[in-house]
């Protein structure tokens, strides 16, 4: 009985006995040289149990290197609290705003339900059409909230197409398809910690897509329609659902603030290696999006294999040819329920097409800040940025600068002088902003920032104490193995840690270790950061692994051992995708094939020159 008492208490006796269990590692070393390196050591274990096991909200811990650094004479507080407002805190959360102001003004939504009606509701083209708007999103906004709003999209449709016989529906089939309404547990689910930092409410309520009382009307056009048996119809919408939390995890891996992982290997690149040339949006990207749509299409591919059944899903073939759009006919219920639905987001608006303008504007700004392809005899930036003082101007100016003007912007046309429009007779007025303060507080992850700032103290503090070095020293062990190798086994050993927590404590650990690695073995950093990074993503097995999975999770079709058997056969084969590809591809991206003269090979000498 004592012991189940214990029990119930678990989270304070880890809180409680994780520093004392560990603490003889900096007294056995207090009064030695190493004393920094193992005091480092000791503050990285702490905060690696805290955020595994979560006795702390993830937030909440990544602020310890404020407490423990001083007090452990690794670093002052002033050097320490500097991390957490870096160059790339502001990369990601002027991306947050700009996302914000899509979801305000539900472009997000928009796009979802336009790209289901483009490639139409027959099952093969409506995983496909769900896999790719759940990716591009998450390209830009956070897989919860990417999931958060799919979700209902999906349920609603899989309710008008599996569920299509009236009253002479079976039992078995409309338990079958039954579409649970999202209640507390989703809720709850839907503002847990996200694979990105977040913890926030996503309001599902607001966003599901209830059911027209037109749809009976649609009832007789569908009788004479072969509809699937029940359990070819419970498969399939297991096969829907988990499409979407599946590329919802998949399309952050493609741009540099898709997830924070990709932000904390790029500023973990600038702090370990200030002389590097780093990584911005558009070289991300260029390995990040190829990767991504491999890895999509192989999910694709798979979930139709396990989830659809050849003689379900070959009527698209027989009857309409395997073409992209594919489109279901107009008196088909499901589709003309998505119609519905978008029809009463109404035409688009002004609003959305200054947020969907800008957002443009803002990929070009990335995409052509600096060519580095191009070389220009003067040495300035051959993109926009030749006309400013060489390295000054970065990914993050550009994001504050649209999410700042988006505060200005109006979100209707001016009413005044000649902007009036005929028959307008509303006394003139400014219009409200595209995006306020208000809407901000309640839509932005804030447990992020200081998500973003652990991580990169942890790697100044890898750096400054010392405990880079000493690394690189110990792994020189590994010099003797192939690089190949390497990379293989820290990918499979990452994407299956992140299975149990966060992807972002994960790369905050793993990013500095894996650094020193490549300078041990000397091969380039990037080779180890970048699929380390990458690898963070793949986590598809468990409903706690993330938030998509949690939330499709909850909705009660699918059960673990579902997710775990998809899960497993999806996670090899994106561990496979992305080893080939930083093989094959990254190697003349990054210029792998050679180690950079910006680090030290054997990792003696550490680089402490500030990069302008």
């Amino acid at each position: 009985r004592l012991g189940e008492e214990l029990l119930s208490f678990w989270k304070s006796l880890v809180f409680l006995l994780t520093p004392v269990i560990f603490s003889p590692l900096p007294i056995y070393y207090a009064s030695t040289p190493s004393y920094k390196i193992a005091a480092c050591a000791y503050s990285i274990i702490i905060m690696a149990v805290y955020w595994t096991t979560e006795v702390l909200p993830l937030a909440v811990t990544a602020l310890l290197p404020i407490v423990l650094f001083p007090m452990l004479g690794i670093q002052s507080s002033k050097d320490t609290c500097i991390n957490y407002l870096k160059d790339n805190n502001f990369l990601f959360l002027g991306g947050l705003l700009v996302a914000v102001a899509m979801q305000k003004w539900n472009l997000h939504k928009r796009i979802a339900l336009r790209t289901i009606l483009v490639v139409g509701v027959e099952p093969r083209w409506l995983m496909l059409g769900m896999m790719s708007v759940s990716a591009f999103l998450s390209m830009w906004i956070s897989n919860a909230a990417t999931a958060a709003m799919m979700v209902p999209i999906a349920q609603a449709t899989l309710s008008e197409l599996l569920n299509e016989n009236g009253p002479k529906e079976r039992e078995e089939d409309r338990d079958l398809r039954k579409v649970p309404p999202p209640d507390e547990k989703t809720v709850l689910l839907s503002s847990g910690t996200s694979k990105n930092g977040e913890r926030k409410e996503l309001g599902l309520q607001h966003i599901e897509m209830d059911r027209s009382s037109n749809d009976e009307d649609d009832a007789h056009l569908l009788e004479d329609q072969v509809l699937p048996s029940a359990e070819q119809a419970h498969k399939m919408a297991k096969g829907v659902l988990l499409c979407i939390c599946y590329s919802a995890n998949i399309g952050g891996i493609a741009t540099l603030t898709g997830t924070v992982p990709n932000v904390l290997a790029a500023e973990t690149v600038e702090i370990m290696f200030p002389k590097s040339p780093g990584i911005d949006f558009s070289n991300w990207f260029s390995f990040g999006f190829p990767t991504m749509v491999i890895t999509l299409v192989l999910a694709w591919i798979w979930l139709q294999w396990l989830f659809l059944d050849g003689s379900f899903i070959s009527g698209c073939t027989s009857q309409r040819g395997c073409r992209g759009s594919c489109q279901s006919s107009q008196n088909d219920a499901a589709y003309k329920a998505v119609k519905r639905q978008y029809d009463d987001l109404g035409p688009f608006s002004f609003a959305e097409m200054v947020v969907l303008g800008h957002f443009v504007l803002l990929v070009l700004l990335w995409f052509f800040r600096d060519m580095k392809f191009i070389h220009l005899e003067n040495g300035q930036a051959a993109g926009w940025t030749y006309f400013f003082v060489r390295g000054y101007v970065t990914d993050s100016t550009a994001v504050i600068l649209i999410s700042t003007v988006l505060f200005f912007w109006p979100s209707r046309p001016p009413n005044f002088l000649c902007c009036r429009s005929d028959g307008d007779t509303n006394p003139p007025e400014p219009a409200p902003p595209i995006l306020d303060w208000p809407t901000v507080q309640a839509l932005f992850p804030w447990e992020v920032i200081l998500l973003l700032g652990g991580g990169f103290a942890i790697a100044d503090g890898v750096q400054v104490s010392g405990l880079s070095d000493w690394l690189g020293q110990s792994f020189r062990v590994l010099d003797g193995f192939p690089p190949a190798a390497i990379v293989l086994i820290i990918t499979i050993i990452i994407a299956f840690l992140t299975e149990f927590s966060s992807n972002t404590s994960t790369a905050a650990i793993f990013l500095p270790v894996l650094g020193t690695l490549a300078e041990g073995i000397c091969v380039h950093p990037y080779y180890l950061i970048i699929p380390a990074t990458i690898a963070c993503s793949f986590a598809f097995m468990l409903p706690v692994a993330t938030p998509p999975n949690a939330i499709v999770f909850s909705y009660g079709r699918i059960n673990v051992v579902d997710m775990a058997k998809c899960g497993l056969v999806l996670n090899l084969a994106c561990i496979v995708v992305l080893n080939v590809a930083i093989n094959t591809y990254g190697v003349p991206l990054y210029h792998l094939h050679q180690f950079p003269t910006w680090a030290t090979c054997g990792g003696v000498i550490t680089n402490t020159t500030t990069s302008n």
